[in-house]
């Protein structure tokens, strides 16, 4: 740890340390590609508000209702290929999500869902709102973590914890991950000097094989007359879509958030299509590129 940073760790007051600690993940993952949060108040979850408000360039939206606030974050994820962060207080609060976070576990849609919890002292005592909180979700989740109660001793790991929970949300099989943060009270402090950033991974994301080949390099990979691309969601560049299904004359079987219905090679009614047996037998294709 630098010595000017040490310097002002050792004058961090505990709600200071927390708040710290919350704006260092919010500062990772925005510099990863967070752009959004959604959070439904409570008093736990203090600490990681006010680091997320806070961030003038990221878009916060306050839900009061925690099963609307989950299908939120779901929506900008599904919309955005980009994980919101999903904070709630502590106790029963956090079960309202627990919909929401199936729904991203099976669609693939990345959620960062941030549990606050009671701090250990305060759990198996009868304290009010005080749910056992670990791994809640079950495995649904692509991970789940709980830091513990921040502690500027391991201020040097929190970079990469941020890092490493992105990063299973949004890797080759995005889903939620579940972060649960235990705090203690006080629960109101100021942010001070943050740990130095970590630069951001590179992110090859849905499109990776456009971006590597010319559309008429593939099509002369793919070089049969009867293919057909199925588009789904998820299609970053449909405009690559209609580019390589002129090249190969292939139509395109576009879903409805696939981008691609706009394209002159898209049907958009396949589904009625090739429920139909005799269409089906006729034109069945010899490739099929999704």
């Amino acid at each position: 740890m630098h010595g000017e940073y040490a310097r002002i760790v050792a004058l961090m007051t505990p709600a200071d340390t927390q708040v710290t600690f919350c704006a260092t993940l919010v500062d990772q993952w925005m510099a990863m590609g967070m752009r959004s949060a959604v959070v439904a108040p409570g008093s736990r979850s203090t600490p990681m508000a006010i680091a997320l408000a806070e961030r003038t360039d990221l878009q916060v939206h306050v839900v009061h209702d925690e099963r609307s606030a989950a299908f939120m974050a779901l929506g900008i994820g599904l919309a955005t290929g980009q994980p919101a962060a999903l904070l709630c207080t502590s106790g029963t609060a956090a079960t309202h999500f627990h919909a929401a976070v199936v729904e991203a576990d099976l669609s693939g849609v990345p959620m960062l869902v941030l549990t606050a919890d009671r701090p250990p002292e305060l759990q198996g005592i009868g304290a009010p709102q005080t749910i056992d909180q670990a791994e809640l979700y079950g495995d649904v989740v692509r991970i789940y973590a709980n830091p513990g109660v921040p502690d500027e001793a391991m201020a040097g790991e929190w970079r990469g914890f941020a890092a490493q929970w992105w990063l299973a949300a949004t890797g080759d099989d995005p889903g939620p991950v579940h972060v649960n943060l235990p705090f203690r009270e006080p629960l109101v402090g100021t942010a001070r000097a943050l740990p130095d950033a970590m630069h951001a991974p590179p992110s090859e994301g849905d499109g990776w094989f456009l971006s590597r080949l010319e559309p008429e390099e593939l099509a002369a990979l793919l070089d049969t007359p009867r293919g057909v691309i199925v588009a789904g969601r998820g299609v970053d560049r449909p405009e690559v879509v209609g580019e390589l299904a002129g090249a190969l004359g292939w139509p395109v079987l576009a879903d409805p958030r696939s981008g691609c219905r706009h394209l002159p090679q898209a049907v958009c009614a396949f589904d009625s299509l090739v429920r139909h047996e005799a269409f089906a037998r006729d034109h069945r294709p010899s490739a099929v590129l999704h």
